[in-house]
């Protein structure tokens, strides 16, 4: 399980073992913040173990780790799921190649918590590794409850593994989902990685049988209901959303001895005789539940429009006992008709092992897991009847709901075009058919939401050039007491954003040659080094710990010595000199004088040409 205080386990499952480096990951979620998918590299790459705000701290570090990322880190999310950011930041938009919004093919929602890795040994002779990771949480910073089944395994395999074709299957098909479309190189890499995926056997946990089985809902042209592969005497079912239809799917598993773990207003919302079945029905205390922040609740389950940060109950994992053995299930499904029926789009994974003696600590049972300190977790469900909702917030919701859903399927371009001294950003299309007393505005995540404009069939923002992106948030609102607004980013395609944007970007995060000179020399050490110089930095002794000369005079001695140790670190100095020299203002920051000295150890470096 992961708990609300372990936020950095989801990035660890992404950092690479000792001997290699990250080469490909594929994630897949139904909600993203930005903010997380903005800190992912840095924390992966630069093994940090700060909390998200630390990691945010500075833009330079973020900047330097997500172009080391490259093109090596992807992830697709359904369309409506990527949150508003709490903070306006210029660097979003380095991101508007790795973020690719989908649609599920049913009318459901874009489910699945899929992570799939791929790292690359330094050593030749060492065989590089996949590891995949079925999850329960979304790529974000909520405070919820969650649960990981994660596994690796060398790359060697000649012969397609069955159990591993569902994956497969995903990975190739995620391409097909996006609504625009997939760079060649990126989906090359993705049928690469699928043909690996296809011929590895992932093992399971110790204590159960190789391999973990894969079982993808949601993309067969037909929809029909999925019903788990397992049939026992006993169930435990643990899920944060429940509909009669799911828990019917899940009961007719076992004969009479079932177990529900739930959220009190969704069992409060079922009718009583849907649970006459379920012998033990539990809910979390209330002391664990987590904090309640800002972010997007899952639209799906069912959507509130809100902006507090799911917390509680989030995990997701069916137990069927059968003879002596256990039959784990975990993943994005949750006990609704939304995912068992086709709808939506969802990805499980199971395990099968020894069930263990009643009582004993051997095995992997639902009384092993229980004991093991859930239980402790969990009070008897106590039915609260709920207050009946007034049909004017029930109607307001509806609308908010279709002016969304109107929005989604709305034709809408970014077009940006050069106005002088600053940059002029335009949202075309269609005007949205909703409800008259439906407010919708935007702006771009680039800037502050007090600078959200009314959204009709153009709207225009003067910007520097800096801060242009695709990246364009909107909310929904009706004037009616107690209904929330609808909250959400959408990645628009965009036309005339210029090629030199980053140089912009970059340009003012780098404003003067001093900052530049101590940033390089931070960069010559790696991300780890310029992560340290970041914290001194923010502790305003950085000019000292790096004994600056007014010449720079050492600089010659650094560069010689990382190229002769390690010369792939000079590669994203070679990047940020190139970019900051195709300015006027860079080629200040950049100096012609600390620009020699690099072009002596550029050509110092340059292969002899052969005779």
């Amino acid at each position: 399980m992961l708990s609300p205080d372990t936020r950095t386990t989801a990035f660890e499952l992404l950092r690479p073992p000792s001997g290699y480096h990250l080469d490909l990951a594929v994630l897949s979620t139904y909600t993203l913040d930005l903010e997380t998918l903005l800190a992912l590299p840095l924390s992966v790459l630069a093994h940090s173990d700060g909390g998200l705000d630390e990691l945010l701290a500075d833009p330079l570090c973020l900047q330097q780790a997500i172009r080391d990322a490259g093109d090596r880190i992807h992830a697709f999310v359904d369309e409506s799921g990527i949150a508003i950011p709490r903070n306006a930041r210029s660097l979003y938009s380095m991101l508007e190649s790795s973020v690719h919004p989908v649609r599920a093919p049913n009318g459901g929602a874009f489910h699945p918590k899929v992570w799939v890795a791929r790292f690359v040994a330094s050593d030749e002779d060492a065989e590089d590794l996949l590891r995949v990771a079925i999850l329960s949480r979304n790529l974000t910073f909520d405070r919820s409850w969650d649960v990981a089944l994660t596994s690796e395994a060398s790359i060697r395999g000649r012969r397609r593994v069955a159990a591993s074709g569902p994956l497969r299957d995903f990975l190739l098909t995620l391409p097909q989902l996006s609504t625009s479309p997939v760079h060649g190189n990126v989906v090359a890499r993705l049928k690469a990685l699928a043909e690996q995926v296809s011929r590895t056997a992932f093992p399971a946990p110790d204590g159960f049988d190789d391999p973990v089985a894969f079982h993808l809902l949601g993309l067969q042209k037909r929809r029909r209901l999925w019903r788990p592969p397992s049939y026992g005497y006993r169930t435990l079912a643990v899920s944060p959303f429940i509909s009669r239809t799911g828990l019917e799917v899940v009961r007719a598993l076992s004969g009479n001895d079932r177990i529900l773990v739930s959220r009190q207003e969704e069992l409060d919302r079922l009718a009583e005789d849907a649970l006459a079945e379920w012998n033990k029905v539990f809910v979390l205390k209330d002391a664990v539940h987590g904090e309640s922040e800002e972010g997007l609740p899952e639209q799906n389950e069912p959507m509130t429009g809100g902006i507090d940060r799911p917390s509680g109950l989030h995990a997701k994992m069916v137990a069927v006992e059968h003879r002596w053995k256990v039959t784990w299930y975990v993943g994005s499904a949750n006990l609704t008709s939304s995912a068992f029926s086709g709808s939506n789009v969802e990805m499980v994974a199971s395990v099968t092992g020894k069930k263990g003696r009643k009582g004993g600590r051997s095995g992997h049972g639902i009384d092993r897991f229980l004991d093991d300190g859930f239980r402790k977790l969990c009070v008897k469900y106590e039915r609260v009847e709920p207050d009946k909702e007034d049909p004017a917030v029930t109607d307001a919701r509806k609308r908010l709901e279709d002016a969304r859903d109107a929005l989604l399927s709305t034709v809408m371009c970014v077009n940006c075009v050069s106005a002088g001294d600053a940059w002029t950003l335009t949202i075309d299309g269609d005007g949205i058919p909703c409800a008259d007393d439906v407010e919708v505005v935007a702006w771009p995540v680039s800037v502050a939401e007090d600078q959200a404009l009314l959204l009709e069939k153009a709207v225009s923002w003067r910007l520097p050039i800096a801060r242009l992106t695709a990246f364009i948030a909107f909310r929904l609102s009706v004037d009616v007491g107690g209904v929330d607004d609808v909250r959400m980013t959408l990645r628009l395609p965009a036309q005339g954003i210029p090629e030199d944007r980053m140089h912009h970007v970059l340009r003012g995060l780098l404003d003067s040659p001093e900052k530049f000179l101590r940033f390089l020399r931070a960069l010559l050490g790696g991300l780890d080094s310029v992560l340290g110089w970041a914290q001194e930095r923010r502790q305003g002794d950085a000019a000292f710990a790096w004994g600056i000369g007014e010449g720079g005079e050492t600089l010659l001695d650094d560069l010689v010595r990382t190229a002769s140790r390690d010369p792939d670190r000079l590669k994203p100095v070679r990047r940020l000199i190139d970019d900051l020299r195709k300015t006027e203002e860079g080629r200040r920051i950049v100096p012609d004088e600390l620009f020699g000295i690099w072009t002596a150890v550029e050509e110092a470096l340059a292969p002899e040409p052969r005779l």
